[in-house]
Order: C-alpha cells, then structure tokens, then sequence
C-alpha cells in the first residue's frame, strides 16, 4: 500500500509543479492578438502582439493564412513567413491575385490567436511571379509609428520561472523524504 501512496504523491507534486511553472512561463498572456495591417505587393501583412501587454510575438510563431475572394474563391492556408527586423510582423510567401478578400489570420503556438480582415488587392499592387518573394527573402512590410520601447518590454526573464521552479520541486522533496522517514520510524517492528 505504501507504494500506491508514494506514486500518487509524487504524481500530485509532480502535477502542481508543472502547473505553477506553466502559469509563470506566460508572462505576456496567454492569447495572442493578430491584426491583419494590409497587403504588400498582394502578400497580406498580419502583427501578432500578446492580448495581455501588448507586446509584440518576437518568438516563433505556427500561424497560417487564407483568403477568400468576393466570387467564393478561396486560398491557402499559407503559412506564416517572418518578416526581417520587425518582431511580431509576419506576411506570406504567396501573393494574392487582384481583387476584394477576406483574410483569415491564425495562430497555434506559442499561443492562439484569430483576426478576420477585408482587403482590397489593386492590379497594379500585385508583383508578377519570377519576383515573387521566397520564405528566405518575404517582402517588407509598410512602415507604421512603433510605440517607444523601455528595457521592461522583456518582461521577466526565463530564470525566474525556472528558479521558483526549482525551488518548490526542492520543498516538495525536502518535505516528502522528511514525511516517508518520520513514517518509517513510526513503524511497528
């Protein structure tokens, strides 16, 4: 019987480790706020910023992308491209054909996250095929005010969590090894 108690102990301790460490790992939130800005050369632009802060999705993110036009004709998903030198900003490798859409931006890690957008895609704004840019090279983006940056943007670092982590894993076995002893000395031989 000792046995069942000692694997559903550690199993519980386990659990609340794993949970108070995954609560303090998402410092900015846990949704992610996507904005469709608009559509460059015909690849749709989309910021994901975190829904709590405010700040921008500077990690990798799984997002996708599709795109339905005014006669029912529907594209992708595409997946998300990072656009270079702008944290949060992400556009597509492919290029959407000339016409009105509905874009449709989502997003699975490191959070999730939707945002719906009616874009109008002009003839002339739309780049011909060889010049297509690649997932290497994604197009910029248009250029927008950005919010004056402080050094608490970064939230709290990595070694916290891990710190609080690490010291109630340490509690926690402190006081169970201390229960199990105690335990056995009170044993009748």
């Amino acid at each position: 019987m000792p046995d069942r108690r000692f694997t559903a102990v550690t199993t519980a301790l386990t659990g609340l480790l794993l949970l108070g460490s995954a609560a303090t790992a998402h410092a900015h939130g846990d949704t992610i706020h996507l904005t469709v800005t608009g559509v460059s050369a015909g690849h749709p632009v989309t910021t994901a910023t975190w829904e709590d802060d405010g700040h921008p999705v500077d990690e990798k993110v799984a997002g996708t992308l599709t795109a339905t036009s005014a006669d029912g004709t529907s594209v992708g998903p595409w997946r998300f491209v990072p656009v270079a030198g702008e944290p949060g900003t992400f556009t597509t490798a492919e290029a959407l054909p000339a016409g009105r859409w509905t874009i449709t931006a989502q997003t699975a890690f490191p959070a999730l996250g939707r945002a719906e957008s009616q874009a109008d895609v002009a003839p002339a704004s739309v780049a011909p095929s060889p010049a297509a840019p690649t997932a290497a090279t994604p197009p910029a983006a248009t250029p927008r005010a950005e919010a004056p940056r402080t050094e608490s943007d970064g939230g709290p670092g990595v070694g916290t969590p891990l710190a609080i982590g690490g010291a109630a894993l340490f509690v926690a076995i402190g006081g169970f090894a201390a229960f199990r002893v105690r335990r056995r000395r009170n044993r009748p031989s």
